[in-house]
């Protein structure tokens, strides 16, 4: 089972609203926004998301990235995706669709906007310096202030200032050199990855400590976990779990007479407080309440 398939939300929802929005004009933004997490959704377009405080995990695709305070993603958005928080976060998204190279929207602008540093099907992944991030932040309130003021020649100034911002961040995360991408060539690290992944999802059952696993492929430990937080931008460790939870939302949905103990042994956690546990702290609930919550509508009807 992919991490994309289901955390928090179980059905992947087109975003109508966001498509609306960015219909009647091509850049979206929702800035300093307090919220604990998103539908598992995708739109037009591609888009920016700025961690200001908080903490959370950010599914694209098949990646699920840790976000912390001066975290940025930038992908497109019709990559599946979802931010999963057990507490409150603050974040800025900007969306942006400036359309294809036969869209009538701008035409004359195509050859000035250049979105080929950002990857087809996953995301890029970085973190600022404090320095770079207050340049971020500043920038952020100018096309804040245009989209919200709409003074004479706002549409231009909003499209400078994130033309602006989207420069900045590509310059950035050359800097940085902490972009987590998702992996395309046939290297071994790559490779083993992938492998070790499928292992993953297919016995969520056994022995997945990470020095059964490494054992099983043959390499270090260290090469192990240094190699999935290269790739996936967790832990090895980090990645099981968030796997065996969200096969556990899938058990507390689809069987019902199979206790919360039984769940456990099946996913591999020693006993029900240990499933408990981590399902509390990736999910923000109990599995009891979880599973409360999705049957009681029904047994009301």
């Amino acid at each position: 089972m992919d991490m994309k398939d289901s955390i928090i939300n179980e059905k992947l929802q087109w975003n109508t609203d966001m498509e609306k929005k960015l219909n009647r004009f091509p850049i979206v933004m929702h800035s300093n926004q307090w919220i604990k997490g998103t539908d598992f959704h995708y739109h037009p377009g591609l888009e920016i998301h700025i961690t200001h405080d908080g903490a959370g995990t950010m599914v694209v695709g098949k990646q699920i990235l840790l976000q912390n305070p001066r975290s940025v993603l930038v992908f497109r958005g019709m990559v599946p995706h979802q931010m999963i928080s057990k507490s409150s976060y603050k974040r800025t998204v900007i969306s942006v669709n400036f359309g294809g190279d036969d869209s009538h929207t701008l035409p004359s602008l195509h050859r000035l906007i250049d979105f080929g540093w950002i990857p087809e099907d996953s995301c890029l992944n970085f973190s600022l310096t404090p320095k770079q991030f207050q340049q971020l932040e500043e920038m952020c309130r100018m096309l804040r202030h245009e989209l919200t003021v709409r003074e004479v020649g706002w549409e231009r100034m909003a499209l400078s200032h994130t033309l602006e911002i989207t420069v900045f961040l590509e310059r950035s995360l050359g800097e940085t050199q902490t972009a987590t991408l998702s992996p395309q060539s046939n290297g071994k690290v790559t490779d083993l990855v992938q492998i070790c992944s499928d292992y993953v999802c297919q016995g969520l059952g056994e022995d997945l400590s990470l020095k059964a696993v490494s054992k099983r492929f043959a390499v270090s430990e260290e090469y192990l976990t240094r190699s999935f937080t290269k790739e996936m931008g967790i832990s090895f460790y980090q990645y099981v779990l968030l796997q065996r939870v969200a096969e556990g939302k899938r058990l507390l949905r689809e069987a019902p007479d199979v206790s919360i103990t039984d769940i456990a042994y099946m996913i591999g956690f020693p006993s029900s407080s240990h499933l408990s546990k981590h399902f509390k702290t990736l999910t923000g609930e109990t599995p009891s309440a979880y599973r409360q919550k999705i049957f009681e509508p029904q047994n009301g009807q």
